[in-house]
């Protein structure tokens, strides 16, 4: 990732943080296996009404953590695998 893409998405997130956003909490987000990961991971920049609107099958829960990774987020590949699997998951089509 550039140093200027770094920087834009820090500047994001941190607005976001600062606009009154609320970290994500495990219980804001469907029960299931790595709920927490998914919550300490993904709340930098997002809250829970980020995921309360989504509805995503597995392959598009791909693509959206790799667009996250292009970001700048960072995963171990271990991680990657069970965030995506909660995703796909507890908040895939029912």
């Amino acid at each position: 990732m550039s140093g200027t893409r770094f920087w834009i998405v820090g500047a994001l997130c941190a607005g976001l943080l600062v606009s009154g956003m609320s970290p994500i909490r495990a219980d804001d987000l469907p029960p299931g296996p790595n709920q927490e990961l998914v919550a300490r991971e993904c709340q930098a920049c997002h809250d829970a009404n980020y995921f309360a609107s989504t509805n995503r099958d597995r392959e598009s829960w791909n693509s959206v953590i790799d667009e996250m990774i292009d970001y700048g987020a960072r995963f171990s590949p271990q991680d990657r695998a069970k965030i995506l699997d909660y995703l796909a998951t507890a908040l895939g089509p029912k």
